[in-house]
């Protein structure tokens, strides 16, 4: 059906009140309309405030000039939004990915032998924060970290925002630049608490890296390269810097390739625990183990399935995976006494919507008292779970606490909840992120958090923990400036499985070898076995 088209009357009717001028002449030039704003223009004062347009149009046999004016000083204004919209984020007022790709091209060709990086920064947790405070607190952090990011990187670096949290830092020149040093001070920046719709937040970000040309020739090929860096980072823990790695990544290596390997992995029953110790810095004992989950791969290699935490939450299949932990490590209990000891503490890593989540929370507990010493089983919850603390402190606290397990604060310093917060919740452990301790003999601002987080924590009656220790330096630093006693981090073991351990030998496995620089390795605090 043909739609129906105005009456002639009706089209000069518009004509007459359109914005713009218009006449139409024969080609002798008679001409046969005029529209009032076209009279208008044709008798201006300023004709050089107007711009008029020429072209020709042809009716059956009849040829037409037509002219059309428009008002210049409306130009400018029209147009400047019309790019506003095509090429920045109304949100953060950033550049969007198509005017990145465009500068970023424009760049990379003027200075085709540049030395030039691209960070690709993420903020962490962004679903979460949306789950508990909604999308309108979640645009305006985001929109506050671009202002606070925005402070951070160079004059002369390209900053702009892709989408859900994203951000994109296109340095420029790497002359007389540490590039790693450059992320770390976006990350340490990220994580100083946010005002957002009168709430304190926390927050922390994660940064992939490529380089040009050695990742990547163009925009798109560096965005790729610094998203592979990003994932890998992620992988390990949020809030770290990677670069991408030397070894490409296997096809099909994305977020439902790596789902699906992990409901595979957890038919086939190749989701197993793997043990990293928790070290006395002052006796070099271990006196407890977190429990890690790995997938043994076909070689009967242990390998990380990457994010695959949230993977699994958002699968459905979480509380399925921690079940299989919890069944695993309740059978292994005796294996777990012969390479450490029967005082050892055993964590367990629950999930911040898990352990609101009373249904779940009575089934884990249940099976944990099933043993005669519950008091030996920590669990693990991070900072994400005080957001909801009226909740836990009421209803799933006095249920731990009746069953006699404990509770540990993890990753402390990088989550989202308040001071107000954390004195709401009783916990016995207190695990300090790793960001606090990475090169802290050589960091005095970081020394100050961390004696004021070590005070924090004795305050309230907690063991303090110290995670992600990897040098000499940094173990020498604890024990010389700090109360903090248990430390844990690849500087005294990476997580490893329970076969690795060989009892008829006293030596570690090797994925525990001590580093050179060591000139003393952890002992189990077994009461049968003599101390290294």
């Amino acid at each position: 059906m043909n739609p129906v088209r105005p009456a002639g009357a009706d089209l000069e009717a518009i004509l007459e009140h359109a914005p713009f001028g218009l006449a139409i002449a024969d080609s002798e030039g008679q001409r046969v309309y005029v529209n009032q704003q076209a009279s208008l223009c044709s008798s201006a004062l300023e004709p050089h405030a107007m711009r008029e347009l020429r072209f020709a149009s042809k009716t059956g046999d009849r040829a037409f000039n037509c002219s059309l004016w428009l008002d210049i000083e409306a130009k400018p204004v029209f147009d400047e939004e019309i790019f506003r919209l095509a090429f920045f984020d109304e949100l953060t007022g950033l550049p969007n990915k198509t005017l990145l790709a465009r500068t970023v091209g424009a760049e990379l060709e003027a200075q085709p032998d540049a030395e030039a990086a691209l960070l690709l920064v993420d903020l962490d947790g962004l679903g979460r924060t949306n789950d508990y405070y909604g999308a309108a607190f979640t645009d305006g952090l985001i929109a506050a970290f671009a202002e606070r990011l925005s402070g951070c990187v160079r004059h002369s670096d390209i900053l702009g925002y892709l989408s859900n949290g994203m951000f994109c830092v296109f340095v420029t020149d790497l002359s007389g630049l540490d590039l790693t040093e450059y992320a770390s001070a976006i990350l340490n920046r990220s994580k100083e608490p946010f005002q957002v719709k009168g709430i304190e937040t926390f927050s922390s970000a994660s940064i992939g890296i490529s380089m040009f040309a050695k990742d990547g020739a163009s925009f798109e090929e560096l965005l790729v390269s610094a998203d592979q860096a990003l994932r890998g980072a992620k992988s390990e823990s949020k809030g770290r810097v990677g670069y991408k790695p030397d070894t490409p990544a296997r096809p099909g290596n994305g977020d439902m390739s790596v789902e699906q390997r992990l409901r595979t992995a957890l038919r086939d029953h190749r989701l197993c625990c793997a043990y990293q110790p928790k070290v006395d810095i002052h006796t070099n004992g271990v006196v407890g183990i977190e429990t890690l989950l790995r997938w043994r791969d076909d070689d009967g290699q242990l390998r990380v399935l990457g994010d695959f935490v949230n993977l699994a939450t958002d699968a459905g299949i979480i509380d399925t995976v921690s079940e299989h932990v919890v069944d695993e490590v309740m059978t292994s209990l005796p294996q777990i006494d012969a390479v450490f000891s029967h005082g050892t503490s055993i964590s367990l890593n629950i999930t911040a919507h898990q352990s609101t989540d009373p249904d779940f929370m009575r089934k884990l507990l249940d099976r944990l008292t099933s043993y005669r010493r519950p008091e030996r089983f920590v669990l693990e919850i991070t900072e994400e779970a005080f957001l909801n603390g009226d909740l836990l402190s009421r209803n799933i606290l006095p249920m731990v606490r009746e069953a006699g397990v404990k509770v540990s604060i993890d990753d402390f310093g990088v989550g989202y909840s308040s001071l107000s917060a954390l004195a709401a919740v009783t916990a016995d452990e207190l695990k300090i992120d790793r960001s606090f301790v990475q090169n802290v003999h050589q960091r005095p601002r970081s020394q100050s958090v961390l004696k004021a987080i070590e005070s924090l924590g004795r305050a309230l009656g907690m063991t303090l923990v110290i995670e992600g220790v990897e040098t000499r330096e940094e173990v020498d630093y604890l024990k010389q400036h700090t109360a903090i006693r248990i430390a844990q981090g690849y500087y005294f073991s990476k997580p490893f499985a329970l076969e690795e351990f060989t009892l008829d030998d006293e030596a570690l496995p090797a994925a525990r070898q001590p580093e050179q620089a060591r000139t003393r390795v952890p002992t189990r605090s077994s009461p049968n076995r003599s101390r290294r």
